[in-house]
């Protein structure tokens, strides 16, 4: 089959394929994805919020889609991974494209690229950005996959562009230092467009960050900040504020931020692209994104989490301390290699009481033995579980609790997609 698809061809099909032609290998560089998109004649109509950082994209992507939705625009949107299906990537006014539209645009992309070689990445941002343009769309978020200059994503002509955070992750990639991942990132920035760095950052990289790329840049509580009062926030920006908003129903304190930064960028789009009051609230309330902080149940209390490096697992546990804790805390774990486990895990040792231990599916999945040693060098009395998966550490870690006991489950995209996937397990209700 490989070799001969057509637009006949299933999602599945096409995606082994594309699986099978592209190197398995991250190779950053835009030469060969330009060629490509170059040869798509790709006409590029509608302004582009392009997402990039280490933590936090995912999060105001998210609210940036549920905010221009609500206000009635055609919005598409552009992330990664997926939790169940491909589809979930491609999005147009939130619900995800139908296979059929997305084999069509693979096979444009397979015919325009003849033998030049793309990683599956590019393929497959190629084909998102091939759908919008036929769909009539007001307006696109993309969230970068990794780093920024280099990505496949940045092939593409930014209105805003957005830096969420920045840690040390991806070192292989990226560098191993804040001032060149912090360049990285920055290369989605546009001379003489807007970009916003929604962290706080040394001014004097910013002011490196101004000379190199000629960005109109905004910085967090600098030229815009969001207030919380009475349940309340309010987002004062530069020449236009957002008062008496919502909090948003995404948990952590970190989702204020993320939401501070999405709504400068509607700020700076309001003269072509206004919003409501009413859209924003109801755009706010109803953001949703799956793994981040996520509530599962109850009695016992679940939480799922994607945090996967120091930052975001710093965040997590600020978070989940927070819940009152009763009972055990038992924590389903496992990492992708090249992952420092102390920076990830240091900070649960004190009070997590038993550590289920599995391998992802993934082959770049680290060994659950390796990981597990890693734990006992920071302690040497922890509580400690092998699995071959994922559902088999989670099944267990809730088979040994009771109604007061806690599980946290975290450390990769592939932990929560695996949970969920086998969710039944534990007979999923709504939090109250």
């Amino acid at each position: 089959m490989i070799g001969e698809l057509d637009q006949s061809s299933s999602i599945g099909e096409w995606l082994e394929f594309i699986d099978h032609i592209t190197s398995k290998e991250i190779e950053l560089g835009l030469d060969r994805v330009r060629q490509v998109y170059k040869k798509l004649n790709i006409d590029q109509y509608f302004p582009i919020v392009m997402v990039a950082g280490t933590n936090g994209k995912g999060s105001t992507c998210a609210f940036l889609e549920s905010i221009y939705h609500s206000s009635d625009y055609n919005v598409a949107c552009y992330s990664s991974p997926h939790f169940f299906k491909f589809n979930e990537r491609i999005r147009i006014n939130k619900i995800p494209c139908l296979d059929e539209v997305i084999v069509d645009a693979f096979f444009k992309v397979n015919k325009a690229r003849e033998s030049i070689p793309l990683t599956y990445f590019e393929m497959t941002t190629l084909a998102a950005m091939l759908i919008f343009v036929e769909n009539d769309i007001d307006i696109a978020i993309m969230e970068v996959g990794l780093g920024g200059r280099l990505d496949a994503v940045n092939v593409f002509d930014p209105e805003i562009s957005i830096i969420t955070s920045i840690s040390i992750d991806h070192q292989e990639f990226l560098g191993s230092s804040i001032e060149k991942i912090f360049k990285e990132k920055s290369g989605i920035f546009r001379a003489h467009k807007n970009a916003i760095i929604n962290f706080s950052c040394d001014e004097a990289l910013i002011k490196k960050c101004k000379d190199d790329t000629k960005a109109i840049i905004s910085k967090i509580n600098a030229d815009y900040y969001i207030e919380e009062e009475n349940s309340k926030i309010n987002f004062i920006g530069k020449k236009k504020s957002f008062l008496n908003l919502p909090l948003p129903g995404l948990n952590g304190k970190i989702q204020l931020q993320n939401l501070s930064g999405a709504l400068r960028a509607v700020e700076l789009m309001s003269k072509n692209f206004p919003v409501t009051q009413n859209a924003l609230e109801k755009g706010i309330e109803e953001t949703n994104i799956t793994g981040r902080m996520q509530f599962i149940k109850k009695n016992p209390l679940i939480i799922l989490d994607v945090a996967h490096n120091k930052e975001s697992a710093e965040s997590l546990n600020q978070f989940f301390k927070q819940q009152r804790l009763k009972g055990k805390v038992r924590c389903v774990f496992s990492l992708l290699k090249g992952k420092n486990t102390p920076d990830i895990t240091n900070q649960f040792m004190d009070y997590v009481d038993e550590w289920y231990v599995s391998e992802i599916d993934s082959p770049r999945a680290s060994k659950a033995d390796e990981i597990i040693s890693e734990l006992i060098k920071q302690r040497k009395d922890i509580v400690s579980y092998e699995f071959n998966t994922t559902q088999e550490a989670f099944s267990k870690a809730y088979k040994n609790s009771d109604v007061d006991d806690n599980i946290i489950a975290f450390g990769s995209f592939f932990i929560v997609s695996e949970i969920l996937e086998d969710i039944s397990i534990c007979q999923t209700q709504k939090i109250q």
